[in-house]
């Protein structure tokens, strides 16, 4: 959703072009991405109105715009790429406090990675790591096509080799995978055993079971279960200033039930920033799918 709008207008815009009342929201912190001890800004803007009203609907309207947002002033990293890098430093840093610092550590520069779809700004943090493989998600994707001169990769049939990662990275692209069970298969076979796959979606910490909002059909078409919902574009004068193009399909709205599907692909899962007591506090989880 970011990284369209990202595309779109660029990352400043997302800091200033906001509802004045946004800025009440704005809290001070040190940034996991850059290392930066900064403010992060707030812009309900940055999240479409029908995603918006149905987050609100389960009493999660502020905490799905903290996911998205929440913006380090000086990298521009959001809440949900932040939680990214702490995950990161969590399994992988010896000393370092940041992800910028942990790429530049021995053990995970060691580490063969791919990371499937830009993680916002913790994507030029990762360019620096000499074992990168990055790609960006396109669905139907040709073997070895590049687009814009980066190279594209189809989820659901990746290119690479069995056990060629001991970490994938994705960020918010599940969700627009037609058949997501065939993409977390595909994840598993790339990655070593004790590999891991660390990602995010927009799983409803408040519900238990994944809605597929729209499945594909023998002939191809789509059948809707739930409206359509596209995720790019934004709302208010953001919507105005990114074009159509950017918007994307939800094919999935996840629920806890993830970790179910997740050991069903032979992955042991962790959740964090999950709060069992109060799961309607915050939105902003990760998933880390270890290989087994």
């Amino acid at each position: 959703m970011r990284a369209a709008l990202i595309r779109a207008i660029g990352h400043r815009p997302l800091v200033h072009l906001r509802p004045l009342g946004d800025r009440k929201h704005d809290r001070p912190g040190f940034c996991s991405v850059c290392g930066a001890n900064t403010t992060f800004a707030f812009n309900s803007w940055v999240v479409p109105a029908d995603m918006k009203s149905e987050w609100s609907a389960e009493g999660l309207g502020d905490r799905i715009v903290e996911r998205e947002t929440m913006y380090c002033r000086r990298c521009f990293a959001s809440l949900r790429v932040r939680r990214i890098a702490e995950v990161l430093l969590l399994h992988y840093a010896e000393d370092a406090e940041s992800a910028s610092a942990l790429v530049d550590e021995a053990g995970f520069r060691e580490l063969d990675v791919a990371e499937i779809n830009g993680a916002g700004a913790l994507h030029s943090v990762l360019a620096r790591h000499p074992r990168l493989r990055y790609s960006e998600f396109r669905k139907g994707t040709q073997p070895g096509a590049v687009v814009g001169g980066v190279p594209s990769e189809d989820v659901c049939r990746l290119t690479y080799a069995d056990a060629s990662f001991n970490l994938v990275l994705t960020a918010d692209t599940l969700e627009h995978v037609p058949d997501y069970e065939l993409a977390l298969r595909e994840l598993r076979r790339v990655l070593r055993v004790g590999g891991r796959h660390i990602f995010t979606v927009p799983a409803v910490p408040t519900r238990q079971e994944t809605l597929r909002r729209v499945r594909v059909d023998e002939s191809g078409e789509l059948r809707f279960s739930a409206p359509a919902q596209y995720h790019g574009r934004g709302s208010g004068l953001l919507a105005l200033a990114t074009p159509r193009r950017h918007d994307f399909l939800a094919y999935t709205d996840f629920g806890l039930d993830l970790i179910d599907r997740l050991s069903a692909a032979s992955f042991r899962a962790e959740v964090h920033f999950y709060r069992e007591s109060a799961p309607e506090s915050d939105a902003a989880l990760v998933f880390c799918a270890e290989a087994v």
